[in-house]
């Protein structure tokens, strides 16, 4: 009865690795993965802001002193990563999609200008981002909740009633096109926001609408979070970019909680921003389970 081919093969494969080890000779080593090269983008919360309150800083790659930034513990630490390499974070306090006259690097300007350094190209394999809030005036939405006593909170439902059609004009693709152009590797992950407000229901609650507004303006502002988040998500998935929430991750960190992860005085110009906790314990998590940064580097 002849050997098969296969066999002898198999037999001469395993002498061959048990010589080896007999040796003393070490064993070919496998191919380290290269970190993904990583920039971030976006408005205040891709920029940290609240993270180190009450400190604030220009930011040193924007190219403007209208580019703020906070310290954002969550790209920090999403960079210490072993799979991941930053080679930028041009976030600015206060920045858009849409046109703007106030000065601050719109999302493609942040792109372009990341470009003009080096930092985005070719070679980049993940950008992350925050955009939209801004676009749609969060922070009157929350001033109009805020002076809303109604019972069913109708002022505050006419706000985020015409936040949200502001919304639908969102360029997302537009944005989402212009990094594409400047780096066509890259996996382009728009981060949702979470909410802001506690509401009645809930376990950890212990003030709903934090003190801000009434538990029915709380839960209002609260459902139109939900309804920019999906609305920019759908644009963000429409234009092959990646969507993720991180609403889970806040669930029982509200303002109004028993253990709130934002701001709320008395460095006013921090309020509705979450602390470096908020980041590190919100945002760092939903971007490390959303992204899984190390199959990035993978493939």
């Amino acid at each position: 009865m002849q050997v098969s081919v296969a066999l002898r093969r198999s037999a001469a494969a395993f002498a061959a690795a048990t010589a080896l080890i007999l040796s003393g000779a070490p064993a070919p080593a496998l191919a380290s993965q290269a970190p993904v090269n990583y920039v971030n983008l976006g408005d205040s919360y891709s920029s940290g802001w609240g993270a180190f309150a009450p400190t604030f800083a220009v930011n040193p790659v924007g190219g403007t002193p209208a580019c703020l930034t906070g310290g954002r513990a969550d790209v920090a630490m999403f960079a210490q990563l072993k799979s991941v390499a930053l080679a930028g974070d041009y976030a600015c306090g206060g920045a858009t999609v849409g046109p703007t006259t106030s000065g601050i690097p719109t999302i493609a300007q942040q792109a372009a200008k990341a470009v003009a350094d080096g930092a985005l190209g070719s070679t980049t394999g993940l950008v992350t981002l925050t955009a939209g809030g801004n676009d749609v005036d969060f922070g009157p939405i929350i001033a109009a909740c805020a002076a809303d006593t109604s019972p069913q909170a109708t002022g505050c439902q006419t706000a985020a009633a015409h936040g949200l059609r502001v919304a639908e004009d969102i360029y997302v693709a537009g944005t989402v096109g212009t990094i594409r152009g400047f780096a066509e590797k890259a996996q382009i992950v728009w981060l949702g926001y979470p909410h802001l407000f506690a509401t009645a229901g809930e376990s950890t609650t212990v003030v709903a609408g934090g003190g801000v507004m009434s538990a029915a303006a709380a839960a209002v502002f609260d459902k139109v979070t939900d309804q920019l988040n999906a609305l920019l998500a759908s644009k963000a998935q429409s234009a092959g970019a990646q969507f993720v929430d991180v609403t889970p991750k806040f669930v029982g960190h509200e303002i109004g909680s028993s253990d709130s992860w934002f701001n709320l005085g008395p460095y006013a110009l921090f309020n509705f921003h979450p602390t470096a906790k908020g980041y590190s314990e919100g945002y760092y998590p939903a971007m490390v389970s959303g992204i899984k940064p190390a199959r990035l580097a993978r493939s």
